[in-house]
């Protein structure tokens, strides 16, 4: 259960972090381009690309492995 709860607090944690960052390339962005679509469809993007990078990292941790090594 302890470890349950560690992971769902480092991936709540890595939610928040990902929607921060978003929110600030967005901001830039918007005030660059003086555009409010363009700050919010670099901050689309920008959650979309963590999240996808989020994801794979975790697959690579917890996908199923063979139970036994490839014999080459």
């Amino acid at each position: 259960m302890r470890a349950v709860l560690y992971v769902s607090a480092q991936t709540l944690m890595a939610l928040i972090n990902m929607a921060s960052f978003a929110v600030v390339l967005g901001s830039l962005a918007a005030i660059y381009t003086q555009s409010l679509r363009m700050g919010l469809v670099v901050a689309g993007t920008a959650l979309l690309a963590g999240g996808l990078g989020f994801a794979y990292s975790i697959w690579l941790l917890y996908r199923p492995r063979s139970r036994r090594a490839l014999v080459t």
